[in-house]
């Protein structure tokens, strides 16, 4: 059967942890277990096979069902589809001859979770009764970040047989398995309506239905792992930082629980967790996930890894959580521009820096994290140019700060960007700052320092893009960058004799200056005393009361 990519409005953030030392996780095994989150999807074809659209379905559009329910189910059942069959001339000619291909999908997406290993779907097909011109497959599809369709790996669903499909997902791309059904819709009543493929639901057991999620999390807080997991037995647990099992008492509560509580975290508790859930059926391992435990200064940096020093897999491979959609890799001072031996690399911070080049019109990299509306970001980063392979050609990188509704961008502010006519062998500092008219995104932007989440939004992501407008070469290194949320200044004011003392948390990489003015109305405020550093400590400032009422406000530099 000819390969037909699927088009998918889902996207879902996340990334391929790796173990110290370069190990990974090689080789997941996945069932057909109703306990997961099973997703619909209908991709709709001409009678030549040329592609119509796709868009979600729920299972019952499918005509896919569990039996004889999803906690219980022991088959899922896959129907031919009758739910668009109508005589229009679009889905069926007027005598009721169909005149679409529908191809349902029902299917598991894992996101980046079984990125760079092996995947194997298993299972065993119950029945299969579908007519001529109907056929039906195990799949697993690969996707690269964003949802472009990579490509998959089937094979046939055979009545009475096992089936078991393989396919390698590289580092940073996005797995979904499940299964198709392809061919024409049917009348409804009609005998090819009543035809299915049936295959038996086999849970595991111990089931983790849901697994724990990467942390990050300031020096001296409180992290929390949680799984969810189903048996036919009791289940127990046991905690692993670095695969070495965790001992109850002290920062660490409920290691032997379902939720664990590390309390106090010390920069010595960043690791990979996981989590073995036991039954007397078997044993089951969550996949390992990082918790970092930042300094003040690192954790006002909503980017993870924003110096490209951390979780590097492959020399030239762009790590986790950043995402490479084309023209980009990692670079470190080891190395030279252009293999001029007595010109190496530069870094801003640290010894790596990611080189962004033109493969194509659109070049970079993007990392997605969570945000809600209202939260407040400035968007900042450093760049090199050097003279040895500078950009030429009508060619242009910048940073871009996208809001988003899972794979929507809702808006956008960019930084004014590197071209060709750039300083060259030095640092270049860019800040997002520019808004971008609706048509870029879905909502015009004005020009603003602090980009506010609007309405909506579920994720924001910083890209670093490179477009390439024809003929473009040379390219452009990135270093130190950062997506500064900033928190609202909440002050305490009270008086102590004739003084005035100002109390606020602070949030480190942050300056803070306190303003004063006679009237609430006075066009100018004036400062007062020097800016002071956040540290992620109370700041406490005390200041004389003059003759003259004032009012005081205090600001975020």
């Amino acid at each position: 059967m000819k390969t037909r990519p699927q088009l998918l409005s889902l996207a879902l953030a996340g990334a391929a942890w790796f173990l110290p030392g370069g190990m990974s996780f090689g080789q997941i095994t996945v069932k057909v277990d109703s306990t997961k989150t099973w997703l619909g999807w209908m991709n709709v074809f001409n009678m030549d096979n040329s592609y119509a659209f796709g868009q979600a379905w729920g299972l019952a559009d499918l005509r896919a069902a569990f039996e004889p329910g999803r906690t219980n189910a022991t088959r899922v059942v896959l129907r031919v589809n009758t739910n668009t069959f109508n005589t229009n001339g679009y889905w069926n000619l007027a005598d009721g001859t169909p005149n679409k291909m529908l191809e349902a999908n029902l299917y598991v997406d894992v996101g980046t979770l079984y990125a760079g290993q092996d995947v194997t779907f298993i299972g065993r097909v119950e029945s299969n009764s579908l007519p001529a011109g109907w056929t039906a497959v195990a799949v697993i599809k690969e996707f690269a970040p964003g949802y472009a369709y990579l490509g998959d790996t089937r094979t046939d669903l055979v009545p009475g047989w096992d089936f078991s499909v393989t396919r390698y997902i590289r580092p940073g791309n996005i797995t979904q398995y499940g299964f198709l059904v392809y061919g024409p819709n049917a009348r409804p009543g009609s005998p090819e309506a009543a035809a299915a493929v049936s295959i038996v639901v086999d849970n595991e057991d111990p089931s983790i239905t849901v697994g724990p999620r990467p942390q990050r999390i300031l020096a001296g807080g409180t992290a929390r792992f949680s799984v969810t997991a189903t048996s036919s037995s009791r289940l127990s647990y046991q905690w692993k930082r670095d695969g070495v099992p965790l001992t109850e008492g002290g920062r660490f509560q409920g290691v032997q629980t379902a939720t664990l509580v590390i309390q106090d975290a010390k920069l010595e508790d960043a690791g990979f967790y996981t989590v073995t859930v036991s039954s007397l059926a078997g044993t089951r391992d969550s996949q390992p996930v990082r918790l970092r435990v930042l300094t003040p200064s690192e954790f006002a940096n909503w980017l993870d890894n924003p110096g490209f020093e951390l979780d590097v897999e492959l020399p030239a491979q762009v790590p986790p959580p950043w995402f490479n959609f084309s023209g980009a890799a990692l670079a470190s001072t080891n190395e030279f521009y252009g293999d001029q031996w007595d010109y190496p690399v530069q870094a801003k911070e640290g010894t790596n820096v990611v080189r962004i080049y033109n493969a194509g019109e659109w070049n970079g990299v993007f990392q997605d994290q969570p945000a809600a509306p209202g939260d407040i970001f400035t968007a900042d980063g450093w760049f090199w140019l050097s003279s040895q392979d500078a950009l030429a050609g009508n060619t242009s990188l910048q940073i871009e700060v996208q809001f988003r509704a899972g794979p929507v961008p809702i808006a956008m502010w960019v930084s004014s960007p590197v071209g060709p006519d750039a300083p060259k062998d030095q640092w270049l500092y860019l800040e997002a700052t520019n808004g971008v008219p609706a048509g870029w995104t879905q909502v015009s932007t004005e020009n603003a320092r602090y980009l506010v989440a609007p309405p909506g939004t579920e994720t924001v992501r910083f890209q670093l893009t490179l477009h390439n407008r024809g003929g473009g070469t040379g390219n452009v290194y990135a270093d130190a960058l950062r997506l500064m949320k900033k928190e609202r200044v909440r002050i305490t004011a009270r008086r102590v004799g004739a003084q005035v003392e100002l109390l606020w948390p602070t949030q480190g990489a942050t300056q803070y200056q306190i303003i004063a003015a006679e009237h609430l109305a006075q066009p100018a405020w004036a400062p007062v005393g020097s800016p002071l550093s956040g540290d992620g400590t109370v700041k406490t400032v005390t200041i004389p009361l003059g003759s003259q009422p004032r009012f005081f406000m205090v600001l975020t530099l």
